[in-house]
């Protein structure tokens, strides 16, 4: 059992870590201030870059994608990552659970008549 904890473990901190580069920040609208502060990552968005956005009205909706967080500077809150890692965990741990169950389970035996 503690091999599998530990392959789920390293399994959603890859997922978490993974995250902001896959979903991007959506701006239907111009923001009130610019330049706009993006956040990354799912379930809790936990990057943040400061991203300068067009001033026209006419160009949006725009989606600003992650830019490298060695490139650009980044703001790294540890609460939203923590939570984020846990929501994966659990994800991963409940299906791992269901499946080796399912798995597990010894046929019952019909009773002779």
């Amino acid at each position: 059992m503690k091999k599998n904890v530990i392959i789920i473990t390293l399994l959603s901190l890859a997922f978490t870590l993974i995250s902001p580069f896959v979903f991007n920040a959506y701006v239907a609208e111009k923001p009130a201030e610019l330049p706009y502060k993006a956040v990354f990552g799912a379930p809790f968005p936990y990057l943040g870059q400061v991203e300068d956005l067009p001033e026209a009205s006419t160009s949006y909706p725009v989606i600003v994608e992650l830019e490298s967080p060695f490139e650009e500077k980044t703001d790294f809150s540890i609460i939203p990552f923590v939570l984020s890692f846990l929501c994966f965990f659990l994800l991963f741990f409940s299906i791992y659970s269901i499946i080796a169950r399912f798995m597990d389970r010894k046929p019952i035996e019909k009773e002779p008549k």
